[in-house]
């Protein structure tokens, strides 16, 4: 081993730490000596050689690599340990260097303008490499400064993470997405038009709504493809989009059965007029809602019809002036998507608090929020009962069972998190009605209280955005006070015209013939 720097203008050799002198013109303050990269050192030793100029015959100052020069100190606990540490370098010749040239040098090593990292894709194909190369996950996280779950996130994404998201990673440039945001996007690889969506969301903002939105469409697709062969096998005909149905439709709840109840889908299934919707508000994803499509024609009544006259129904006003002031309705379709993005978007909004309320110290106007609630007791506040429904949300929003005995424990900050969490519950559970996104008189008229949960719900989606949520356009329009408008894209495909159950049905005043039904079923 050669220690002496020779006239060419860079040498290769390997020198001991002790041979080396920390430059004290170095003008970074921040090693930035982070766990990764200390185990990382200790693990691999210096790779990358460092820059030195000879002082003496066995010295050496140090021009470049202060980082991978503390970090490998680090990995010893003696300094006689330390000093014997070798690593490559780079010896400079003095007779070849300009005053300044330092600075400049320092500037050119660590400015980003001239280096730039790999990015967390270009990363996690480095360790799908390693892993590709047979060497074992626990290997590279130990060589690389990872833990194993690290690891083998980022092996599961580079894996995942196929060409055409790649291509339109490229194609957006969008080269910053961290590992979580890149497994989302492999998770729907196979589908070039929701990356995109998804892609165009995180630009926006609005990257967690959209993958929610985009898992329940999933959700619903697939349970869709199950039931189509049910119903075509139960000879029940499927309205795709039951903004097609007749207007004399209606759904079998709202009619006589039988036995005087609701009409049950059992019961109407003989009916020609029997015909099935997707539903406008599912519980579960594929949920059906049955309808007649025309009781007056088929001997159905709707219940009010067949009750008795009383006093104060004798006063009311001829039927035709009653459908004059009807409120008009919005589509079905309408209908269904907006319901769609306000529970994705709940669905969101949710675990957004859970980590909000997850963390050890709150955001500053949490404390006057919280104070101002329980001073001004909202209908939200005051309906605050204990009951099961609102325990269960805060389980859900902070992770414990029994809030009050980890209140005892609870830092002052820690407490502040926790009875917002309270607060959370209340509101949440306030909001859990479906049309609170809904401004048509219909919705109104439907719940007695819609319009107040309305306003309590501006309230508490007006904080959420102050202290850094990022609204949905559904929630938007909530806080805005008006009209939602559909802007978020709906994947669903379309009817496949040589696909009998998936085209609308189409039904005549009698309903009943053999044609119609082929048509429609």
């Amino acid at each position: 081993m050669s220690d002496t720097a020779t006239t060419t203008p860079m040498q290769r050799v390997t020198l001991r730490l002790g041979q080396i002198r920390v430059n004290e013109n170095n003008v970074r303050q921040d090693l930035s000596l982070d766990e990764r990269f200390l185990k990382s050192i200790a693990a691999n030793g210096v790779k990358v050689p460092v820059v030195v100029l000879p002082l003496d015959e066995d010295t050496y100052e140090l021009k470049m690599g202060h980082r991978r020069y503390f970090a490998s100190r680090a990995a010893k606990e003696t300094e006689q340990e330390q000093d014997a540490i070798e690593v490559p370098a780079y010896v400079l010749d003095p007779s070849l260097r300009e005053a300044g040239e330092d600075f400049i040098d320092q500037l050119i090593e660590n400015d980003d303008a001239f280096r730039r990292g790999l990015t967390e894709l270009e990363q996690a194909d480095a360790l799908f490499g390693a892993v590709g190369a047979g060497m074992k996950q626990a290997r590279v996280a130990e060589l690389t400064g990872r833990s194993r779950k690290e690891v083998s996130q980022a092996v599961k994404t580079a894996k995942t993470v196929g060409e055409r998201t790649r291509a339109a990673l490229a194609e957006a440039a969008t080269y910053d997405l961290d590992l979580e945001v890149l497994g989302v996007l492999g998770e729907f690889d196979d589908d070039p038009a929701a990356v995109d969506r998804l892609l165009e969301a995180h630009s926006k903002g609005r990257f967690e709504f959209q993958v929610q939105w985009e898992r329940d469409d999933r959700a619903e697709q697939q349970a869709r493809a199950t039931v189509r062969p049910q119903l075509q096998a139960a000879g029940v005909r499927l309205a795709e989009d039951s903004d097609t149905l007749p207007p004399t439709a209606e759904l079998l709840a709202e009619l006589d059965g039988p036995d005087g109840e609701p009409m049950s889908a059992e019961a109407h299934s003989g009916c020609p007029g029997h015909v099935a919707t997707w539903a406008e508000n599912p519980q579960e994803p594929g949920e059906v809602d049955y309808f007649c499509t025309d009781p007056d024609h088929f001997g159905h009544r709707p219940p009010q019809e067949d009750a008795p006259e009383t006093h104060d129904q004798a006063d009311v006003q001829p039927t035709e002036a009653v459908e004059e002031t009807k409120p008009s309705e919005p589509s079905r379709e309408y209908v269904k998507a907006g319901n769609k993005a306000y529970r994705a978007a709940e669905k969101a909004r949710q675990a957004w608090l859970k980590d909000l309320i997850g963390r050890k110290t709150a955001p500053k106007p949490l404390a006057a929020f919280v104070t101002e609630q329980l001073l001004t007791c909202p209908k939200p506040v005051a309906q605050w009962t204990g009951d099961v429904g609102r325990h269960n949300l805060i389980k859900e929003l902070t992770g414990y069972t029994t809030l009050a005995e980890r209140a005892k424990s609870a830092t002052p900050a820690k407490l502040t998190l926790l009875n917002f969490a309270v607060l959370a519950a209340t509101f949440e559970k306030r909001m859990g009605e479906v049309r609170t996104w809904r401004t048509d008189r219909t919705a109104r008229s439907s719940v007695y209280e819609l319009s107040e949960i309305r306003s309590d719900a501006r309230t508490w989606l007006t904080f959420l955005a102050e202290i850094g949520y990022p609204l949905s356009s559904v929630e938007q329009a909530i806080t805005d006070d008006e009209p939602y408008q559909e802007d978020e894209p709906d994947p669903e495909d379309e009817p496949d015209p040589d696909d009998a159950d998936g085209q609308a049905a189409e039904d005549s005043q009698d309903g009943a013939s053999a044609e119609d039904s082929e048509d429609a079923s």
